[in-house]
């Protein structure tokens, strides 16, 4: 019986780990269709400062091509990047991906896929989308903005040519990504201000560097097994603890309002 012809959409995460699953599995017509110019998806767009994974990074990464040289607890963007392009290269992955075909649209026809991109058709028997949508931005219609003279930048488009340093900065939003940038910022800027629909709850982050002892353990198959299983026994307990009608939930909310009394002092921007 011959191969099934199988595409996938996007190079980032997902797809790249579905092909490697793909590929394991046996199966050898596999292409992997990439708008941009290289893989990596979200963690190749968003360059924004102080950009990283809010999952530990023992967890945030495939099961089956443990890193035992992550840097960090929480790893930062450039290093996320390098571990997915350093796979995808040792695991033969980067071959299947083409890269600048952005698919317009597909249609299954007469038992087969038809994708048309940008770079011509392509028939598939399994089609398997994997787009992201953090590399994406939506742009809020702000009346008066076609009109402001100034630099104007989605964080997920971040302009590194334009330098903040003695600058008035206006940020719309405090979601994950505000959250990281913002902190990395504040200390150049002449003034920022920060626009807020909807405050976050924002609790403690365990972050720190992976020590020489660490880095020593992870040499080892049983340990990082180990500590990804420790860390996924961790997040599913506090998402059953969000979900759930529990005392788990008040703990949060005191870690919460406990972090939030001792870095907001001014009562009034703390009710903010």
């Amino acid at each position: 019986m011959s191969q099934p012809r199988i595409v996938v959409i996007g190079a980032g995460f997902g797809g790249l780990g579905v092909a490697a699953a793909l590929t394991r599995a046996g199966f050898t017509d596999i292409a992997v269709l990439e708008q941009a110019d290289g893989i990596g998806g979200v963690w190749r767009d968003n360059t924004y400062p102080g950009a990283a994974c809010d999952v530990p990074s023992a967890l945030y990464s495939w099961s089956f091509a443990p890193n035992p040289r992550w840097g960090r607890r929480y790893s930062p963007q450039p290093e996320i990047l390098d571990y997915i392009t350093d796979t995808a290269d040792r695991l033969g992955l980067t071959d299947l991906v083409h890269t600048g075909v952005r698919v317009r649209r597909a249609e299954w026809t007469d038992g087969r896929w038809l994708v048309e991109t940008d770079a011509g058709e392509w028939e598939a028997d399994v089609l398997i989308p994997a787009v992201g949508q953090l590399s994406r931005p939506v742009i809020p219609d702000i009346p008066g903005a076609d009109d402001f003279a100034g630099p104007s930048f989605h964080s997920a488009q971040w302009r590194h040519d334009v330098d903040l340093r003695g600058l008035r900065v206006a940020v719309v939003g405090t979601g994950a990504s505000a959250i990281q940038f913002v902190p990395a910022i504040q200390a150049d800027v002449k003034q920022l201000t920060v626009f807020q629909r909807s405050a976050p709850y924002v609790v403690p982050k365990p972050d720190g560097a992976n020590g020489p002892g660490h880095r020593l353990l992870s040499r080892l198959a049983g340990f990082v097994r180990a500590e990804r299983g420790t860390v996924f026994g961790i997040t599913e307990l506090v998402n059953h603890i969000l979900i759930a009608d529990s005392v788990g939930v008040a703990a949060l909310r005191r870690a919460w309002a406990t972090m939030l009394r001792l870095q907001v002092r001014d009562p009034q921007l703390r009710a903010k």
